[in-house]
């Protein structure tokens, strides 16, 4: 057996030596003084009782919240607004629809009692576990909380945004239908976790696009904002919408996933800022017009025309100041403040 060192001698001596009398100095009562290692002891014991009562409310906490319930879930609705756009090819839905059927819904979906029907309830989470227990046939298992509609909508989007990875034209959409439904600005952005800026351009884009567009198109899950601003500049042009339609018809549309989709609705418009850009050029190649995101600018390589629009370039910004483009242009930036 292994000795101990120096370390463990004096340890172990100032333990027995602890349980000893000491001697009496001066004619003083005998006082057993107790030593480093005991007072860590001592001191260890009574950390060990504190969290021991911690642990005790702590189950205490537990016991007394929310439970899961498993109910039919023909006994729900969905929410007062959308925040994903459903789609029978949805990958992550039939990932999900296969991992409930494996091993059973492993997470509760948030709901409401339904403010209008008495007994049933109104889903603010969850909506896609919902959808797969009614496919299999399952209970649905839930938590129920008396929520506002507004407590409902910023629950909503902060239990599926960051979790759920939201796309951008499903936050955009998602922000424009909040806002359809009366709620501010401050109540957007704690539902989306994002400031007011934001907001403004996800209602900017969602507004621009349209309901139907959107749902048409779908989520495009690989598709960021930029593209998305770019569809919306695209459908500024004369003739953009028609040239859509046409595409959003189309057999090869219909049966496409949403980022095929998306696609092809970019280059419907794209083909129409090239048409545009073509007729803006004179026969001779005097100037063209180029477009790159919000900017536009007109470029010309003949000396002569350069010339003619630097002096023309005043009387032309004051025809501009009094048309219709830049009265509603004025309202439309009064609008957004």
């Amino acid at each position: 057996m292994k000795k101990p060192d120096g370390r463990g001698r004096d340890i172990l001596q100032s333990l027995v030596a602890a349980g000893k009398p000491g001697r009496p100095e001066d004619g003083s009562p005998s006082q057993a003084r107790p030593s480093g290692a005991v007072k860590a002891m001592s001191l260890g014991l009574d950390r060990l009782s504190a969290e021991a009562a911690q642990a005790k409310v702590l189950r205490e906490e537990l016991a007394s919240r929310e439970t899961t319930q498993e109910l039919d879930p023909a006994l729900f609705s969905a929410s007062i607004v959308s925040d994903r756009i459903s789609s029978a090819s949805d990958g992550r839905l039939q990932q999900l629809k296969a991992a409930i059927a494996e091993n059973g819904q492993q997470i509760p979906v948030i709901a409401r009692p339904h403010p209008t029907e008495e007994g049933r309830f109104q889903i603010a989470a969850g909506h896609r576990r919902w959808r797969v227990a009614q496919e299999l046939g399952l209970k649905l298992k839930a938590i129920v909380r008396k929520l506002s509609d507004q407590e409902m909508v910023i629950l909503q989007g902060q239990e599926n945004g960051p979790r759920e990875d939201l796309t951008f034209v499903e936050r955009a959409r998602f922000a424009m239908q909040m806002e359809t439904h009366g709620f501010d600005r401050d109540t957007l952005s704690a539902a989306l976790s994002v400031d007011k800026p934001e907001i403004s351009r996800l209602l900017t884009v969602a507004q621009a696009l349209g309901e139907d567009l959107i749902v048409a198109i779908g989520s495009a899950p690989k598709v960021g904002r930029p593209r998305w601003l770019q569809l919306v500049k695209g459908l500024e042009l004369a003739g953009a919408r028609e040239a859509l339609d046409e595409v959003l018809g189309s057999s090869d549309f219909q049966s496409g996933d949403s980022d095929q989709r998306f696609a092809m609705a970019l280059q419907a418009v794209g083909s129409k800022q090239r048409t545009a850009k073509r007729r803006l050029a004179s026969p001779d190649r005097i100037a063209w017009v180029e477009k790159k995101g919000r900017q536009v600018r007109l470029v010309s390589d003949n000396p002569a025309f350069a010339s003619f629009i630097q002096q023309r370039l005043p009387a032309l910004l004051d025809e501009f100041a009094g048309s219709a483009e830049a009265r509603t242009e004025k309202q439309s930036k009064g609008s957004s403040h």
